[in-house]
C-alpha cells in the first residue's frame, strides 16, 4: 500500500525561521523577494500539484515530469524557474539489489522544491537540522544557492557509503570466485555487475548536468557560490570514475570466474583420462586371454596360478603407470 503524501514547508523570512507560514499562505511569502521557501514533497505530488502550479508557476509539462516514476537526468529552464533531475543512490546489502531514486528539484530566487517518491534519510536529516534551527543561518539563511548547494551536495554524498559497501562485496566476490565454483556465485556476480551498470547509467549524466548549473543559471547563483558547485561537481566525477572502476573489476571478476570454471573442468578431464588410460592395458590383457581362465592357455597346465600372475602383472602396469605420469607432473 502506498504511503500518503508528506508536505514540509520551511520559511526564512525577516532573518529567521517562519513558523506560521503554511500551504494557504505561501503565495504571499513568495511576493517578498527576501524570503527564501523550501518545500519537500515526500511521496505522489498529485494532491499538491494544483498548489505548485499557482504558487511557483510550474508549467504543466514540468508538473507531469514531477510525476514520472523514471526519468533520465536532466537541466532545464522555465520562464520563472529552473528545473533539476537528480538520482540518489541505494543499495541492498542483502539481497545485493541497487535501485536510483529520482529527486526533482525546482528552483527560483526564492524558492526551492524538492520532490521524491522515495524517502531520502539524509535529506530528511537536513530538513530537521534547518527546521529545528540548528543550521537554519548558514544554510537557508544565506539564500537559495546556498540551500540548493547543501542539498546537491548531501546527495553526492549520500554516493560514497553505497559505494564503499560494494568495494566490500567485490572484495568478497573476488576470494568466493577463486575458492569456490557454484551457480550461486555465478548469480551474484552477474547481478552485482547489472546492479553497477545501472548506477553507471544514472551517474552518467549527472555530470554533465553538474556542469551545466552554474553555466546556465547565470545570476540566480552568485559567482561567490561557484566554487562550492565545482566541488560537488568533482565529487560527482569521483563517484562516476569509481563506479566505472567497479565495472572494470566485476567485467574482470567474470573473467577469473570463466577461467576457473574452465581450469577445474580440464583438471576433471585430466583425470577421467588418466583412469581411462590406466585401465587400458588392463583391458587389452583381459581382453587377449578372456574372462574364463580356466579354458585360458597355459591355465590348465598351472594349477591356476596363472591367474594370480595376470592379477600382478597388471597392478605392477598400474603403478607403473602412475609413477610415470607423477613424474611428468600430470597428476
Amino acid at each position: 500500500m502506498a504511503m500518503a503524501t508528506q508536505q514540509r514547508l520551511l520559511v526564512w523570512q525577516n532573518g529567521k525561521l517562519n513558523k506560521q507560514a503554511t500551504m494557504k499562505t505561501l503565495g504571499d511569502v513568495l511576493l517578498d523577494p527576501q524570503a527564501l521557501v523550501w518545500l519537500d514533497i515526500d511521496g505522489d505530488i498529485t494532491e499538491c500539484r494544483d498548489q505548485l502550479r499557482m504558487n511557483f508557476k510550474l508549467s504543466p509539462i514540468t508538473l507531469e515530469t514531477l510525476q514520472e516514476a523514471h526519468e533520465r537526468s536532466k537541466f532545464t529552464e522555465g520562464k520563472t524557474y529552473f528545473y533539476l533531475v537528480m538520482h540518489g543512490l541505494i543499495f541492498d546489502q542483502k539481497s545485493e539489489d541497487g535501485a536510483t531514486p529520482k529527486l526533482d528539484i525546482v528552483f527560483g530566487p526564492n524558492f526551492v522544491v524538492t520532490a521524491h517518491r522515495e524517502s531520502f534519510p539524509w535529506l530528511k536529516s537536513l530538513g530537521d537540522s534547518v527546521g529545528k534551527g540548528k543550521n537554519a543561518p548558514d544554510i537557508i539563511g544565506r539564500g537559495m544557492s546556498r540551500l540548493l548547494h547543501s542539498i546537491l551536495d548531501n546527495l553526492v554524498d549520500s554516493y560514497f557509503p553505497v559505494l564503499d559497501v560494494i568495494d566490500n562485496i567485490i572484495d568478497d566476490l573476488e576470494d568466493a570466485t577463486v575458492n569456490s565454483v557454484n551457480d550461486a556465485v555465478q548469480g551474484r556476480i552477474f547481478g552485482l555487475k547489472r546492479t553497477i551498470a545501472q548506477m553507471r547509467r544514472v551517474i552518467s549524466p549527472q555530470v554533465e548536468v553538474a556542469n551545466a548549473l552554474v553555466a546556465r543559471t547565470g545570476e540566480v547563483i552568485p559567482t561567490e557560490m561557484e566554487p562550492y558547485f565545482a566541488d560537488m561537481h568533482d565529487h560527482l566525477i569521483r563517484a562516476f570514475e569509481v563506479l566505472d572502476s567497479y565495472r572494470d573489476l566485476m567485467s574482470g571478476l567474470l573473467d577469473v570466474y570463466l577461467s576457473t570454471v574452465s581450469n577445474r573442468l580440464n583438471v576433471v578431464m585430466k583425470q577421467l583420462a588418466i583412469i581411462a588410460t590406466i585401465f587400458m592395458p588392463i583391458t587389452f590383457i583381459t581382453g587377449v586371454f578372456g574372462q574364463n581362465f580356466a579354458f585360458s592357455p597355459q591355465v590348465i597346465h598351472d594349477n591356476g596360478y596363472f591367474f594370480w600372475i595376470a592379477l600382478l602383472a597388471m597392478g605392477l602396469l598400474t603403478l607403473a603407470q602412475l609413477y610415470y605420469f607423477w613424474r611428468k607432473g600430470w597428476i
